[in-house]
């Protein structure tokens, strides 16, 4: 590699990939940092509307689940929408009249939301209510805003945070108000940390103006000693100082000011800030202003304006693509599985310990019966095959499956057969499995897959026709974690089941698997997976097994995902549901229905192509409107894979060919807003029309 002295790297586009990683890591740091909370600001009144000056300014009150009666200001030109909106962040000290001219400002260029109404921008300024923060200690000559973000630390949180928590809310709120083109930020002093904030956790870049909030961390709260410890983030040094996070807005547009004749700040410091905000800004391929002012404590008015409008007219940068794939830990949750970790690396006990443990039996109350965390999906149903005892014979398997269900038989000692599929239900056709059976009367086990996490109503006559033969059922539910068939969960029909909790299925502990199992099995099937052993504390083994156990760590993952399985299956079902309501126009497009008796978890959501169309190249010109769709389930069906191709190549499997050419996956993603299903449906009926 190339690299300038220092070790940065002097290719263009390396540097601008190395800085865009370092940006998302910066992110990724604030959001644990800041804990954000959902806020949602429901407007109670508007208490006064008053037009003078060519200005119209409406009083409003905000109330939200975490504080009523939240004042706030929209101060804009007497002129008709669409504006260009900025959600206004003034400084600590600074009165809500005063900033948004209500009275005359008490400082030079409080009154920012004056300035900015009067270049052309609609403002919303919120007042942040620290003087009525409990304001019982005032009495006591305490400050009420240190009172409350001490109260606020020993929960691990901030008053930053939560001022950011209402930032976001509040800029939401404008952005969804009619008439609002685009949207930006401006903040002075503690509000420029939380108009910096709010746009590192906003889910789109905005124009951010920030004044008077410039240097390292080090000098303003070390050296200078002049910030309050909330105008920061807890540990936020262990990650990033202030001018990485001014970088990490990067590619949205940027105004830093600074006064050359502020006493908070250091201006050298200030200086060579900018500086490194600048040099990360064109790493990264984009251009961030800084100026330096002749001015205090204050703000550039002329300037931040002049930027805001210039920013606010160009064009919005497209939305990122919606991926086909997506997999998201709410910061509540990554703080969880931090926990679970940081105490089993305390206690050394990193397998089979405590974590696993508690991730079995949060299983086990899912489903009802005994279950056995493994390393992997496929280690479960190698394990599942080798306790039935397949070696030398046959196992049927779907003809649509992943290759790790015939690949676990054959490394389990079996030959594999494929069985065709129903399209209704999408599991084993029970005619072909009939056939299949009576063709092969050394069957040791058949292998039923929920394929896209469809328990088929086909269940019962596949379990009847086993029984009938005495041929055990391991039942495939990689998918199908949460659905149900008849009420009973996907999992509970077979001698044994397995699940895989690799990233992309609806709950992941990054990798690993569960077996399900009563009795012997359950305690067999814990022997193997740890080479066999009889137990964790003897060296003595009375089964040839191998390492398929689980971490702890990965444990710790699936522990705290697997405790929001209720929220996550009603989050899926809500963006079913809208597919279904939405899809009815799109040209030619059949969306799948499940059967009646069926509650999925929507591993997968399916529809049809019409005969004739190129599926693959209908993904390229969609992932060309920004839409990706997921990957088949499957494409490539077994008896065609390289591996099998001699020995299962010409199996007679009708329906799964069908399927398998003509079926897409729409995406449905954690956190998936309803703009994103209407871009993917929309794509869909402009590439079909």
């Amino acid at each position: 590699m190339n690299v300038h002295s220092g070790g940065r790297p002097s290719d263009p586009a390396e540097r601008r990939a190395r800085q865009v990683a370092r940006n998302r890591r910066v992110r990724a740091a604030v959001a644990r940092l800041a804990d954000p909370r959902p806020v949602r600001l429901e407007p109670r009144a508007e208490t006064d509307t008053v037009v003078r000056d060519g200005l119209r300014r409406t009083r409003l009150l905000f109330d939200h689940d975490g504080r009523a009666g939240v004042r706030a200001v929209l101060l804009g030109p007497d002129t008709p929408d669409p504006l260009p909106a900025v959600l206004v962040c003034p400084g600590r000290n600074a009165r809500l009249d005063a900033v948004t001219g209500g009275e005359p400002p008490d400082y030079p260029d409080r009154d920012v939301a004056v300035h900015l109404a009067r270049a052309g921008l609609r403002t919303l300024t919120l007042d942040y209510g620290l003087d009525r923060a409990h304001a019982a200690v005032a009495d006591q000559g305490r400050d009420p805003a240190t009172v409350l973000d001490g109260e606020l630390r020993l929960h691990g949180r901030s008053l930053l945070g939560v001022l950011v928590d209402e930032a976001r809310a509040a800029l939401a709120w404008l952005a969804d108000r009619p008439g609002t083109t685009r949207v930006g930020l401006a903040g002075h002093s503690l509000g420029a940390a939380v108009a910096l904030h709010a746009a590192l956790l906003h889910d789109a870049p905005v124009p951010v103006c920030a004044a008077s909030h410039l240097g390292g961390y080090a000098t303003l709260f070390g050296r200078l000693a002049t910030w309050d410890q909330f105008a920061a983030l807890p540990s936020v040094l262990r990650h990033a100082d202030l001018p990485d996070l001014y970088a990490a807005l990067a590619p949205a547009p940027l105004q830093l000011q600074y006064g050359l004749d502020d006493r908070l700040l250091d201006p050298d410091d200030a200086a060579a800030a900018g500086k490194r905000v600048r040099d990360d800004y064109a790493a990264a391929g984009a251009e961030a202003e800084v100026l330096a002012l002749p001015m205090g404590h204050g703000t550039g008015t002329a300037e931040a304006a002049a930027f805001l409008t210039r920013a606010l007219a160009e064009p919005a940068p497209p939305p990122p693509p919606v991926p086909p794939a997506r997999v998201a830990f709410s910061v509540t949750d990554r703080l969880a599985v931090t926990d679970l970790v940081d105490g089993a690396l305390a206690s050394g006990a990193l397998t089979l310990g405590p974590v696993g443990a508690g991730l079995e039996e949060a299983a086990t109350g899912v489903l009802g019966r005994g279950t056995a965390v493994v390393s992997s999906g496929s280690a479960a149903l190698e394990i599942a095959l080798r306790i039935v005892g397949v070696a030398g014979r046959t196992v049927l398997v779907p003809a649509n499956t992943f290759f790790a269900t015939a690949a676990s038989a054959v490394r389990a000692g079996a030959r594999v057969q494929a069985v065709d599929m129903e399209l209704d239900g999408l599991g084993m056709d029970p005619a072909a499995l009939r056939a299949a059976l009576d063709a092969h009367g050394d069957t040791a086990a058949v292998l039923p897959v929920h394929i896209a996490g469809v328990v088929s109503p086909a269940l019962p006559e596949i379990l009847a026709l086993c029984a009938e033969r005495g041929v055990p059922v391991v039942e495939d539910a990689a998918h199908a974690l949460g659905s149900t068939l008849g009420g009973a969960p996907a999992g509970t029909f077979g001698r044994l089941a397995t699940f895989s909790l690799y990233p992309t299925k609806v709950i992941t502990a990054g990798e690993g698997g569960l077996l399900s199992a009563d009795g012997d099995d359950l305690d067999r099937a814990r022997r193997l997976r740890d080479h066999g052993k009889r137990s964790f504390t003897e060296n003595l083994h009375a089964d040839l097994g191998s390492n398929w156990r689980m971490s702890e760590l990965h444990a710790a993952v699936g522990t705290v995902h697997l405790a929001r399985l209720d929220a996550v299956l009603a989050e899926r079902r809500r963006l079913a549901a809208w597919y279904d309501a939405h899809l009815a126009d799109v040209p030619g497009l059949t969306r799948y229905t499940v059967p009646d008796g069926v509650a999925t978890n929507h591993y997968k959501y399916l529809a049809f192509l019409p005969e004739g169309v190129d599926r693959a190249d209908l993904k390229r010109r969609l992932r060309a409107r920004g839409v990706g769709l997921s990957g088949e389930i499957y494409d490539t069906l077994i008896p065609e894979q390289p591996y099998f191709a001699a020995t299962l190549s010409g199996a007679a499997v009708p329906n799964a060919a069908w399927f398998a050419s003509r079926h897409v996956c729409l995406p449905v993603l954690p956190g998936m807003t309803e703009h994103e299903q209407r871009r993917v449906v929309e794509a869909l009926r402009a590439e079909l029309a």
